[in-house]
C-alpha cells in the first residue's frame, strides 16, 4: 500500500515538472499597443499574459513594443512596426533539458537577451534577421530587417552568423556590427559607436509612460460605457481588430446595468493617461478617462 503511495506520489509530481515544462515556450510581459498575434489562421489583439508556442507570429504597430519572456530566461523585445514569426518553439521537457527555437524577424528591431537564470540553462536558438541567420549560445543581440538591408550586432556573447549564399563565420568579440545591403555583399565586421548603439537599443524598449501594459499593471482606461449588447461588443471587435486588448465589464450606475469598454494593466496612471490621449476622438471614443483598480 505505501508503496503504491509513494509511486502514485512520484509519477504526480513528474508529471506536473513536465508540464510546467512543456506548456509554452514563453510568455508575453509587456506591451505598448497596438499589437497583435496570429495563431491557427486567426489573429487576435496582443496582451500581457499571454502564452506563446511554435507557430506564433507577433506583429507590433506604430509606436508599439512588445517584451516577451522565453521559457528558459531569456528576453525578447521587438520595436515599432515589427514582425516576428516563432517557427520554432520547443520548451526542455525537464530543467537539464535544451530549449530550442527558431525566430525570424521579417521586419523591424529586434533584440534577444540571456539574463543570469538564462545563462544556467541550455538552448540552440537561431534567429533569422531578414537573410542573415545568427545561431545563439548564450548571448545579448540587436539586429533589424528592412526592405534594403538587414543589420545585425552582437553586444555580447559569441554567434554563428550566415547570410543566404555566403559562408558562415564567427562573431566573439563584443560590440561588433555587420550590415547585409539588398544585392550587395555583407559588409566586414566593423565596431558600433556608442551613441549609435544607445539609440539602436532604444528602437526595442518600452518607453517609460507612454502606455505600457503588464499583467500586474493597476490603472485601466475606461473607454465607453453603453447599455447595447450589439454595441458594447462591435466596439470591442474593432479594438481587437485595430490591435487592442479590450474588454467588458459589466457595472450598476443609478441601478442600471451598464457595459463598460476598457483595457486594464497600465503600470502607471501617466501610461493610462497617455494612453486615453491616444484613442480620445478613434473609434467613437469621446473622453475616455482613468481609473486605478
Amino acid at each position: 500500500m505505501i508503496k503504491n503511495i509513494i509511486f502514485v506520489l512520484i509519477t504526480a509530481f513528474t508529471l506536473n515538472v513536465a508540464t510546467a515544462f512543456a506548456d509554452s515556450g514563453g510568455i508575453v510581459d509587456a506591451i505598448q499597443m497596438p499589437a497583435w498575434y496570429d495563431r491557427d489562421g486567426k489573429t487576435y489583439p496582443l496582451k500581457p499574459g499571454i502564452k506563446l508556442y511554435s507557430g506564433d507570429v507577433i506583429r507590433t504597430g506604430k509606436n508599439s513594443r512588445a517584451l516577451l519572456r522565453m521559457n528558459e530566461g531569456s528576453t525578447v523585445k521587438l520595436g515599432e512596426d515589427a514582425t516576428l514569426s516563432l517557427n520554432t518553439l520547443i520548451p526542455p521537457k525537464h530543467e537539464e533539458g535544451v530549449f530550442a527555437a527558431l525566430m525570424r524577424v521579417t521586419r523591424g528591431a529586434f533584440r534577444f537577451t540571456t539574463t543570469e537564470i538564462g545563462n544556467l540553462r541550455k538552448r540552440n536558438v537561431d534567429v533569422k534577421i531578414g537573410h542573415v541567420t545568427v545561431g545563439i549560445r548564450g548571448t545579448d543581440i540587436w539586429g533589424r530587417s528592412k526592405t534594403d538591408e538587414d543589420l545585425f550586432c552582437l553586444i555580447e556573447g559569441n554567434v554563428t552568423v550566415q547570410r543566404e549564399g555566403e559562408a558562415e563565420f564567427t562573431m566573439q568579440d563584443p560590440l561588433k556590427y555587420i550590415v547585409a545591403e539588398k544585392d550587395k555583399p555583407t559588409s566586414a565586421v566593423m565596431p558600433v559607436d556608442m551613441n549609435e548603439l544607445g539609440g539602436w537599443a532604444a528602437e526595442t524598449e518600452t518607453q517609460q509612460g507612454q502606455g505600457i501594459l503588464t499583467s500586474s499593471g493597476k490603472w485601466a482606461v475606461n473607454m465607453m460605457s453603453v447599455q447595447n449588447t450589439d454595441a458594447a461588443n462591435n466596439l470591442q471587435q474593432v479594438l481587437s481588430a485595430a490591435g487592442f486588448a479590450a474588454e467588458i465589464q459589466e457595472v450598476q450606475i443609478n441601478d442600471q446595468s451598464w457595459l463598460r469598454i476598457r483595457i486594464e494593466g497600465f503600470v502607471t496612471r501617466q501610461d493610462a493617461s497617455s494612453f486615453a490621449n491616444t484613442i480620445n476622438n478613434q473609434y467613437g471614443i469621446q473622453q475616455p478617462w482613468v481609473v486605478k483598480f
